[in-house]
């Protein structure tokens, strides 16, 4: 052993001193062999294409450097991951796509699943592929840790929580109906319908009991307040006693119902901001303020509170899409403006929708990075 030590050495001091260094002599050493990975990031692609997984890529957009995902084998794709604090340096959004219809006759990659994303558009994640059936409703706790996910199939509509450090899936309900969802600040607790009624579940005792609350899918908790978004406007709760504190609504005579009433609405993270969409008029709503602002609809023509489908903290920023996505910064007055970024994100598969906000305090709420502006007082 020692003699092949020494004459090894020995070589390889003659190759030196011949005039041959030593960058030389480690070029001869064998190659380390590429993984396909490499091998095909090595190759010209004519669309700049870059393989994150063997069968799966992304191509980045000349008009505004953003990433479109080609995604057809989804369980190589990488996972959302709560160790990876890189993945929570910004707000989040968590949505639905069926990642291969119309590009391969397997199911599991015609079915839906539920992704994740960052605002801007990076940093796509796989959140939860477990389950068989078509998404209804997503809601991520506060505390990033649970997806409270409703989906259905021939069996019901089932009403579940995975918890994305474990993995491990409880069932809360299978009836049909449409959900609600609301989580506690804290995460601690879910509101959630089953049976057409009212239910709140701990993640403590693991135990669900019948509560006599009002919530819906548009509402939040925050502060010990919970801000519930109807078709009208904003009534607000202490959630520790349940009392009704006040409301910020319009209140139209019968007449008028249609011309008012809420097609499309969302809520701020706090629930300061709360905005709705009639045929006609659009509505963004100050519940600390306890005013409203609004515009006429008017066709072909943009309007300064649309496109509010995802607001985040403060109304500094909007979002809307998942597949085709846009995100505005809003001026001083909460309007959209001619700042805004739109691209398409999603390049597979049939649809991407039903976008909701999560982490949404990371970067100070805003959706990009390197952004400075003035908080709204």
């Amino acid at each position: 052993m020692k003699s092949t030590l020494k004459l090894s050495l020995l070589t390889t001091l003659l190759l030196v001193g011949c005039g041959q260094d030593k960058a030389t002599v480690e070029s001869n050493q064998p190659e380390k062999e590429l993984s396909i990975v490499e091998q095909k990031n090595a190759q010209e692609w004519e669309d700049g294409r870059i393989y994150i997984t063997e069968h799966n890529y992304i191509s980045y957009q000349n008009n505004n450097g953003k990433p479109k995902y080609y995604v057809y084998k989804a369980k190589e794709w990488p996972r959302e991951d709560l160790k990876n604090e890189s993945s929570y340096d910004l707000p989040r959004v968590v949505f639905r796509w069926d990642n291969g219809e119309g590009e391969t006759d397997k199911y599991y990659e015609r079915k839906d699943k539920v992704w994740s994303i960052k605002t801007d558009g990076t940093d796509l994640r796989l959140v939860a592929d477990e389950f068989d059936g078509n998404v209804r409703l997503m809601r991520m706790s506060p505390n990033n840790r649970y997806l409270a996910l409703a989906y259905a199939n021939s069996d019901g509509m089932f009403k579940v929580i995975k918890d994305l450090k474990t993995g491990e899936y409880t069932e809360l309900g299978k009836s049909r109906g449409y959900p609600e969802f609301l989580w506690a600040e804290d995460s601690s607790y879910l509101y959630f319908v089953n049976d057409w009624e009212n239910w709140k579940y701990s993640l403590h005792t693991k135990k669900s009991e019948k509560v006599d609350v009002m919530y819906n899918e548009y509402s939040v908790i925050y502060d010990g307040k919970r801000y519930v978004l109807n078709d009208f406007g904003v009534v607000v709760f202490d959630e520790k006693s349940n009392k009704r504190l006040f409301n910020v609504s319009i209140n139209p005579d019968k007449e008028s119902l249609g011309i008012y009433k809420f097609i499309n609405k969302s809520i701020s993270p706090t629930g300061r901001f709360a905005w709705g969409e009639s045929g006609r008029k659009r509505f963004l709503i100050d519940t600390h303020k306890r005013t409203f602002y609004f515009e006429d609809i008017k066709e072909r023509t943009m309007g300064k509170y649309q496109y509010f489908e995802m607001i985040g903290l403060n109304a500094d920023y909007v979002r809307r899409g998942a597949g085709k996505t846009a995100i505005f910064k809003l001026n001083d007055k909460k309007e959209i403006n001619s700042n805004y970024k739109s691209w398409v994100q999603i390049a597979t598969g049939h649809s991407a929708t039903d976008s909701s906000l999560y982490n949404a305090f990371a970067n100070d709420g805003d959706f990009e990075k390197n952004d400075v502006h003035s908080d709204a007082s």
